[in-house]
């Protein structure tokens, strides 16, 4: 069933060019959670992108994007600003009087922030669209990272969520189990999509972050050859959950864990074919991540980029691509406060990648 949201006309920036409006009404598939369709994920009638060729010239993260799946580029953005936006999220996370103070752990607690999964994944109160979340998303150094996976500069843009995880010694099941999954459909197991993230504070061994599966997605295809569907096929949407039976079968192919350290300011890639998931803090430090993932403008379709800008306009979250997203769950709940702080200032590039205005 087709959920139908009516958009309000909102004040446009002019530019040079004239914007594209959406229509006055959108048609939202089912949210990310319910996606059933049996043919598979959303966009898989459609071609995917192709990666960019290695060239001798090619820096060794692209190489290792390629060859491991997932790839650590240093100093995508400058160290101080990195920082600032860490602030902003700290801002953003008091901003709901909840009872959450930076500087004070002892209000380091699950239930003094708002309403989140896997010990501090937001998914709601239009954090996507958060001012920091689009200062971050329009960093010229994390365009440029996606400019040369896709060898193209015209992009557009996720609106998926991020993480503000804090330390939680005293509550044993907030976040703290692994997670494996991969981004991807068993439907869909070519390349399809190349996740991000921006890191913002200081991430050691034990600070919780991105733990991949080094060498699993150039495996996915040929795992889902060598086994056999459950009753009723694979999940149909993108997304596989894994355990360490199914986990086993990469073991034994020289799969091995990987927590990359990072610094303020580091930009970390996976395929989303790799197996991965994101560790909670285990010490005092907290742990803060942007979302971020640009595919190629031209693979995305007109009715999607009308509900790309009416997801911007009204604060709605997405799934994690750009191209073929699906609204992530709840976003009309009563509860999910849109646009908490207002809606954000962008400029002209992001214009572009959302689809505002044209390339």
């Amino acid at each position: 069933m087709l959920v139908t949201r009516v958009a309000r006309r909102r004040p446009t920036v002019i530019w040079n060019q004239t914007p594209r409006l959406a229509k006055s009404v959108v048609q939202w598939a089912p949210a990310q959670d319910l996606w059933d369709d049996p043919r598979g994920p959303l966009g898989i009638d459609k071609p995917s992108p192709k990666l960019a060729a290695l060239t001798t010239k090619s820096p060794q993260w692209q190489r290792d994007l390629h060859e491991k799946g997932w790839a650590l580029v240093k100093g995508a953005v400058p160290t101080e600003r990195a920082l600032r936006y860490a602030q902003d999220g700290e801002k953003w996370l008091e901003g709901f009087n909840m009872g959450y103070k930076r500087d004070d752990p002892t209000t380091y607690k699950s239930t003094n922030i708002p309403k989140h999964r896997y010990g501090g994944l937001f998914d709601h109160f239009s954090f996507a669209h958060s001012q920091f979340v689009w200062d971050c998303k329009s960093e010229p150094g994390v365009r440029e990272i996606f400019a040369k996976i896709w060898g193209t500069d015209e992009l557009t843009v996720s609106f998926d969520g991020g993480t503000i995880a804090i330390p939680t010694p005293n509550e044993a099941d907030h976040g703290k189990e692994p997670w494996p999954h991969s981004d991807q459909s068993a439907y869909r197991p070519w390349v399809h999509c190349i996740q991000g993230l921006l890191n913002l504070l200081p991430n050691g061994p034990r600070d919780g972050g991105l733990a991949v599966l080094s060498g699993s997605a150039p495996l996915f295809a040929r795992y889902f050859e060598e086994h056999s569907p459950p009753e009723g096929g694979w999940i149909k949407r993108d997304l596989f959950n894994w355990n360490e039976e199914t986990l086993q079968w990469f073991y034994d192919r020289g799969c091995k864990w990987v927590k990359p350290e990072m610094d303020p300011g580091d930009f970390v890639l996976w395929d989303s074919r790799a197996v991965h998931y994101g560790a909670h803090p285990e010490l005092d430090n907290k742990r803060m991540a942007v979302y971020t993932c640009y595919k190629p403008a031209r693979f995305l379709s007109e009715e999607q980029r009308e509900r790309k800008v009416e997801a911007f306009n009204k604060g709605y979250m997405t799934s994690h691509d750009p191209t073929d997203f699906v609204l992530k769950e709840d976003q009309f709940a009563d509860w999910n406060i849109l646009h908490p702080y207002g809606q954000p200032k962008i400029n002209e590039a992001t214009m572009k990648a959302i689809g505002i205005i044209p390339y």
